[in-house]
C-alpha cells in the first residue's frame, strides 16, 4: 500500500458522501466533493510516476476509483435532472464496452496492462468538466452544446477502445 493507491481508496469513499450531499441537495458540497475527487484522480497518477511507486494494485485501483466516481455521479445526477439521462446513458455504456472488452481480452489470455489511450484522458477530463460545470452554482440554462460534446467523445473513445482491443485481439491470435 502507498500514497497513490490511498488516494484511490480515498476517492472510492468521497463517492458516497458525493452522492448523499447530492441526494441532500447540497449541491456546493458536492462540487468541493466532486473537485477534490478529481484532483486525487490527477494526483494518485503523478505521484506514482514520480515516486516510482507504479503497482498492480493501483493499475486496478485508480480505472476502478475512476469508474465510480464517474458512473455514480453521471447516474446521480440523471436522476435529479441535472444532467440529460441519454448522456448518462452514453457515459455508461462506453463503459461498460471498455470493461467488457478488457475483461474478453483478460480471458482469451491476454495478460497486457490497459494502458488509457490521449482520448480516453480528454474525455475523462470532458466528463468531469460536464459534472462541475452543471454543479458549478450560477442562474443560467445549461448549454446543450457541452452536453454534446461530452457525449461525442465518450463515444469516440470508446470506437477507439474497440478498434484497439480487435487490433489486439487479431495480433495475439497469429
Amino acid at each position: 500500500m502507498n500514497l497513490p493507491n490511498l488516494l484511490s481508496i480515498f476517492r472510492l469513499f468521497l463517492t458516497i458522501f458525493f452522492i448523499t450531499a447530492i441526494i441532500y441537495g447540497r449541491h456546493d458540497i458536492a462540487l468541493l466533493l466532486f473537485i477534490v475527487q478529481a484532483i486525487s484522480d490527477v494526483l494518485d497518477g503523478f505521484l506514482a510516476r514520480i515516486m516510482k511507486a507504479k503497482t498492480n494494485l493501483g493499475a486496478f485501483l485508480d480505472p476502478l476509483a475512476d469508474k465510480v466516481m464517474l458512473v455514480s455521479s453521471y447516474i446521480v445526477l440523471s436522476i435529479y435532472s441535472i444532467i440529460p439521462f441519454w448522456v448518462t446513458s452514453i457515459v455508461i455504456i462506453r463503459d461498460i464496452i471498455i470493461s467488457t472488452g478488457f475483461f474478453i481480452l483478460y480471458k482469451l489470455s491476454y495478460k497486457g496492462q490497459p494502458t488509457p489511450i490521449i482520448l480516453s484522458k480528454i474525455t475523462t477530463l470532458s466528463q468531469m468538466c460536464t459534472v462541475v460545470y452543471v454543479l458549478w452554482p450560477c442562474d443560467r440554462i445549461y448549454s446543450k452544446q457541452f452536453f454534446y460534446a461530452t457525449a461525442v467523445l465518450s463515444v469516440l473513445s470508446g470506437f477507439q477502445y474497440v478498434v484497439d482491443g480487435m487490433r489486439i485481439y487479431l495480433k495475439h491470435e497469429r
